[in-house]
């Protein structure tokens, strides 16, 4: 299986007065050239996606365009699209109904299940190849207070989540 990790895009930065939307275009030329010539299985993206919770109207249709183009010219390419703390969680989850139809995942809110409990199985999402599960991945997105396990600080917190993935993942 080939997986190619991405993060920190933020599509839409204006750094210092500088308006990155040249660097961004060429650097989606690029990744949509390496993902075909490499025949990437899975395409990570982890954090980031967008410079602010609120990105322009452009930035979200260069990040649209960008998994419509690639999906269509890979159509075995899985996408995991993962929150980061740039990002607006619900924003970034909100079209998963049209996104899951192209095999693209986003993870962006650690959902709870009703008794209150994390849903780790929504942040664990297998990775296939050939039709069967070759890995996992752990989906985490950027953890906010109230997102992990209640201890005494947010590293054991963020520790005690990845745990319990972990040991999810591994009796799976």
């Amino acid at each position: 299986m080939k997986l190619l990790h991405t993060a920190d895009w933020h599509l839409g930065q204006i750094f210092f007065g500088y308006d990155r939307k040249p660097e961004h275009l060429q650097f989606i030329e690029w990744l949509k050239h390496q993902i075909r010539n490499l025949s990437v299985d899975v395409l990570l993206i982890a954090g980031d996606v967008f410079d602010t919770p609120n990105p322009s109207a452009e930035s979200q249709r260069l990040y649209y365009k960008f998994l419509r183009e690639t999906i269509n010219e890979n159509p075995r390419l899985q996408i995991v699209i993962i929150a980061g703390n740039h990002d607006s969680a619900a924003r970034l989850e909100a079209p998963n109904p049209l996104l899951e139809e192209m095999n693209i995942t986003v993870r962006g809110i650690v959902k709870r299940t009703a008794e209150g409990y994390i849903d780790v199985n929504h942040l664990i999402i297998p990775l296939t190849g050939g039709g069967k599960t070759e890995a996992y991945c752990l989906a985490v997105p950027y953890i906010r207070q109230g997102d992990y396990p209640e201890t005494e600080n947010y590293a054991h917190g963020v520790k005690k989540l990845y745990e319990t993935l972990y040991q999810e993942v591994k009796e799976a």
